[in-house]
């Protein structure tokens, strides 16, 4: 999975003449897919970023805001278009070219380097979200991060944690990993958006629709937050936080 750099993807758009709705095309998506996709800051898959990168003459890892060099190196034949090559050619044309081969890897400006790793990038909001108070997750306010050891495969973004009404699980200042566009069950913890807040909870609803987003920690029933579907009140759920175990339903002091 990979994210955009809007502002470049937008300059190649105007210096290719290449239209959105033409790359939304290519993806295979709604012409209003990477409109949308700027607004909310939904992750594009790895495999849409190289073809959004293909279709506009640049590297991945430049459309990613990874990388400052725009144009991807031309290797003008691939290994096995060489190995044709050099049996399309008799013995001396063969020697010709392994002598010529020598020379180029006796320079130090022709000579291979040690390629690095790919390194996967993750977004990490700089905004602290609410195990407490906090602004809501969008726009542009987030930095990529080097992926780790510490990062749970499936995951698309972290965020910080200020507050502690998801301790002893969720500590003040931790950092939680989720995944979007999950599907929550009772006692899945999720992050919310509500009423200009973004909330870390657990998810609760009952028969009737009600929804009740719940505080861990046993000395917190004061920072349980209930919607009633009748209410009007808009809840969005930007995913799935992704924890080692599933947590118990609170019982509280």
């Amino acid at each position: 999975m990979g994210n955009i750099d809007f502002s470049r993807l937008e300059a190649l758009v105007k210096k290719t003449g290449k239209s959105k709705t033409w790359l939304c095309q290519c993806l295979g998506r709604s012409p209003y897919y990477l409109r949308d996709v700027k607004k909310v800051g939904t992750r594009v898959r790895d495999e849409d970023v190289e073809i959004l990168a293909k279709e506009l003459g640049t590297t991945p890892e430049y459309l990613m805001g990874i990388s400052s060099e725009e144009k991807p190196l031309v290797v003008p034949f691939t290994r096995r278009e060489i190995d044709d090559l050099y049996d399309g050619l008799n013995e001396q044309g063969q020697a010709e070219l392994c002598r010529y081969g020598e020379y180029l890897i006796s320079r130090d400006d022709m000579k291979a380097q040690e390629r690095k790793p790919r390194i996967d990038y993750i977004r990490h909001y700089r905004t602290a979200a609410a195990a407490g108070y906090a602004a809501p997750i969008e726009g542009e306010d987030f930095e990529l991060i080097p992926k780790n050891m510490n990062t749970p495969v499936g995951a698309d973004f972290c965020i910080d944690i200020a507050g502690d009404s998801m301790e002893p699980y969720i500590k003040n200042g931790s950092r939680v990993y989720v995944q979007r566009d999950m599907s929550l069950k009772d006692l899945d913890v999720g992050i919310f958006f509500l009423d200009g807040d973004v909330y870390c909870k657990q998810f609760c609803i009952d028969y009737r629709g009600n929804v009740c987003l719940l505080s861990a920690n046993p000395k917190r029933e004061d920072a349980n937050i209930y919607i009633d579907r009748e209410s009007g009140r808009n809840l969005i759920c930007f995913g799935r936080v992704l924890l080692p175990h599933r947590l118990p339903m609170p019982v509280y002091d």
